[in-house]
């Protein structure tokens, strides 16, 4: 390994614990690597914050958070020219309220596992979705995710839990995604849309839509078992005309991330959707954040991020 490497880490400014974090990086690592600390001090700052790094230069860039902060690192490499402007390597050492892009990965909250990851090189290149929102003939607005987008139900989900900071300190991931699941589930009503990729077209009302890159959204529910971070396609999972009740009814399936068996129910796999509300508005949220509304259009991104995963030395 060449020496003198540098890490970059783009680190959540109120994450619990960040001195003690800070000082766990610097015992384990900075006596092989230059470290640099990237802290936001605001909402949404992450991205330009992973921009301003990759100017700096750096070997590795490390995301500190939840699937919120990893989202704006990837955003940020990836509007700043990715691969083709940067020799670096992406990592998350997770700390956030639902880290659901790591449960596929098998990366843990782990110091010691970080360092082993980047002394190894285990890298494998995976797979980003871009989202262009907006109507073709407008100008569209384009976003990147890497773990899993939605639109419906989920969406106002995360829509409910980004509004509640406090409980989810005092609760934390799981509980206080259930809770807003379970108040969701007295307010919702499905929304028209019609969804299409080439040789499929659907019309009609919509429970979800999910567009997955990882297999687990939600704190844990593993709303899609077959997805795999380097496919080059994503698996969608289309809830059409399923009951609020039948949904709730197989909570237990997605926490232990099993299909479904419902009739308007349907697993498939794409390399792009094509999502067009047909009546009043769609949220769309990505690695748990809100993004925008509907008209847009998924495609997924083949290998363009070097990232940092166990099993692959």
């Amino acid at each position: 390994m060449a020496e003198n490497q540098k890490i970059s880490f783009v680190l959540h400014g109120k994450i619990h614990g960040k001195k003690k974090i800070k000082k766990e990086l610097q015992d384990a690592l900075a006596r092989e690597f230059e470290l640099g600390f990237f802290e936001t001090d605001r909402a949404r700052q992450a991205q330009s914050l992973t921009i301003e790094a990759l100017e700096k230069g750096c070997d590795f860039l490390i995301a500190i958070g939840g699937d919120g902060t990893l989202n704006e690192v990837v955003n940020g490499y990836l509007k700043s020219g990715g691969q083709k402007k940067h020799k670096v390597v992406l990592g998350v050492l997770p700390w956030g309220t639902g880290n659901d892009f790591v449960r596929t990965v098998g990366v843990e909250r782990s110091v010691e596992q970080l360092g082993l990851l980047i002394r190894t090189s285990s890298v494998r290149n995976i797979d980003a979705g871009k989202m262009k929102i907006g109507a073709p003939e407008e100008t569209q607005e384009e976003k990147y995710f890497v773990n899993i987008a939605d639109a419906g139900f989920g969406a106002e989900v995360v829509s409910e839990v980004n509004g509640v900071h406090l409980r989810k300190i005092i609760l934390g991931g799981t509980m206080t995604f259930f809770l807003a699941i379970f108040l969701k589930f007295f307010q919702y009503k499905h929304k028209l849309m019609r969804i299409s990729w080439d040789g499929f077209t659907w019309e009609g009302p919509v429970l979800t839509l999910v567009v997955a890159n990882g297999q687990f959204f939600g704190s844990g529910y593993g709303i899609a078992p077959d997805a795999q971070i380097d496919s080059g396609k994503f698996q969608v999972v289309l809830a059409g005309n399923v009951t609020m009740l039948d949904y709730f009814k197989n909570f237990g399936n997605l926490r232990k991330s099993k299909h479904i068996n419902l009739p308007d129910l349907n697993y498939h796999f794409t390399d792009h959707v094509n999502v067009v509300p047909l009546g009043e508005k769609v949220l769309i949220e990505a690695d748990g954040e809100i993004h925008g509304t509907a008209p847009l259009r998924f495609e997924c991104l083949p290998g363009v991020l070097p990232f940092l995963v166990p099993g692959t030395s």
